[in-house]
């Protein structure tokens, strides 16, 4: 082959990759029908280029090419698959609904059924053809409580502290705690929203009327703030990042105990991870020796009463 007739057949390869590029580009931008004598048109080709263009494009993308023909007219259609736009696949669906699952109890029904109508049309999105593969209605895991506290009186209260934490603003509270009928008032600063045994807490830490200064870091139980008053000013002072992995919740700088369990106990206790700073020690009669750390002294020994005879603080 000749100089001349090479450079005439790269010449014709890079003039056809330029054409499958440019009916790509036609076909993903516009979610319609277009039709075989357009595209010849607007490629410049003939409509047999544009058959074989098409036949590479739906081998590369089969399930988001469809062709059909009306009044004896060709046209073509490339759907944009709705997964990889969402970045969002079937499997990490199903865990956005476990997560609805587990948060349930703590979330007003207004919210589970906005919640739920959210993941029936991301189903829905991910992609028409196989949208009966998942659905949030049909719930193959479900979880039991007690002691479910019912917060629909608090919607206003959880945004508003939300609003704090993503804003780093602060609040004025009237906080209502078991052993004050007449409660108390607060300047607070929300750093996190915490939830546990069916129940929602905000940490943050009590500070002066222009919260500048920290006073001491809190615990406080959501159901028990009746009323909240939001104050968009930024606050100026740092507050600790409460450990997740601890036990229970963050009342004290952290505390190390030692447990030991009778044999009856030994096992449940082994099955659990109960904090990140945790030691057990297993002893040739069957029991167990449990040293922990913890920031929740009052929960520690409740969770250890609640054991009754198989459980006792060592010493």
């Amino acid at each position: 082959m000749g100089e001349n007739s090479m450079a005439t057949k790269k010449y014709q390869d890079a003039s056809s990759g330029q054409k499958l590029l440019k009916l790509y580009r036609i076909l993903f931008s516009e979610n319609k029908q277009h039709y075989q004598s357009d595209l010849a048109k607007a490629l410049n080709c003939s409509a047999q280029t544009i058959i074989r263009l098409t036949n590479e494009i739906e081998q590369s993308s089969p399930e988001c090419f469809q062709t059909g023909t009306e009044k004896n007219r060709r046209w073509y259609r490339l759907q944009a698959n709705h997964k990889n736009t969402l970045g969002l696949n079937y499997q990490e669906l199903q865990y956005l609904s476990l997560c609805r699952e587990l948060s349930k109890s703590l979330i007003p029904q207004e919210i589970v059924q906005r919640i739920d109508q959210t993941l029936l049309q991301l189903s829905m999105l991910l992609l028409e053809l196989d949208s009966g593969k998942f659905s949030p209605t049909s719930k193959s895991i479900a979880f039991f409580s007690k002691g479910k506290i019912d917060y629909s009186q608090q919607v206003n209260i959880i945004e508003d502290l939300l609003n704090c934490v993503e804003s780093k603003f602060f609040c004025h509270v009237h906080y209502v705690a078991n052993e004050s009928k007449q409660g108390k008032n607060y300047y607070f600063v929300p750093q996190k929203l915490i939830a546990m045994n069916n129940a929602l807490y905000v940490y943050g830490a009590i500070s002066n009327n222009a919260a500048t200064e920290l006073i001491h870091t809190i615990c406080l139980a959501i159901h028990r703030i009746k009323k909240l008053d939001l104050i968009k000013q930024p606050i100026s002072i740092s507050i600790p990042e409460p450990n997740e992995n601890t036990f229970g919740l963050p009342w004290h700088e952290p505390r190390t105990f030692t447990i030991q369990f009778t044999k009856e106990a030994a096992g449940y206790v082994k099955e659990r991870i109960w904090a990140d700073e945790q030691k057990i020690e297993e002893l040739e009669n069957g029991e167990i020796i449990l040293t922990i750390t913890t920031c929740s002294e009052p929960e520690l020994m409740a969770w250890v009463r609640s054991f009754g005879e198989r459980a006792s603080i060592v010493v």
